[in-house]
C-alpha cells in the first residue's frame, strides 16, 4: 500500500532485519490526513473516555502513545488545545459528527460527539509527534 511506502516499510520481496528510521513531511501529512489514522485516533480517544475519567483522558492517550506521562508544560499545551477544539466542535456539531464518522468502525453513540471529536484530534496530533513515529 502507498501509505506503507510513505513510512518506508520494506517490501516483502526481501528480508529486513531492521527498519530504516525516517521522518519526512509526507509522513506527517499522512498521519494527519489519512482516514486510517483518524479512525485510530478516534478509537484511542473513545477508549480513553470509557476507561478513565474525562479529565484523565489526555493522560491515558499520552501513556499509550508516548509510554510516559506528560511533562507539566506538555500537559498545559495539550489541555489548551483540547479546550479550543471542544469549543469549536460545540459550536459546529456537524464538524464533530463528520470527524467521528471517519473510518469503518462506528463511534460509540453514548459518548458526547463534540467531546469525542476534540479528544480524537488531540490523539491524532499526539500520534504525529516524532517521539511516537520514531520510537
Amino acid at each position: 500500500p502507498a501509505s506503507m511506502e510513505i513510512f518506508n516499510a520494506p517490501s516483502r520481496e526481501t528480508c529486513t532485519v531492521r527498519r530504516e528510521r525516517t521522518d519526512t513531511p509526507l509522513q506527517a501529512l499522512a498521519g494527519l490526513d489519512d482516514p486510517q489514522f483518524i479512525e485510530a485516533a478516534r478509537n484511542l480517544a473513545q477508549t480513553a473516555l470509557k476507561q478513565s475519567k474525562q479529565e484523565k483522558a489526555i493522560d491515558y492517550i499520552a501513556e499509550h502513545l508516548l509510554d510516559r506521562p506528560l511533562k507539566s508544560e506538555e500537559r498545559r499545551l495539550t489541555t489548551s488545545v483540547y479546550k479550543d477544539l471542544l469549543k469549536h466542535y460545540k459550536s459546529a456539531p456537524k464538524d464533530a459528527e463528520a470527524l467521528i464518522a471517519v473510518g469503518e468502525s462506528k463511534a460509540d453513540p453514548q459518548l458526547d460527539q463534540p467531546t469525542l471529536a476534540a479528544y480524537t484530534m488531540v490523539a491524532n496530533e499526539m500520534m504525529n509527534l516524532d517521539e511516537v513515529l520514531n520510537k
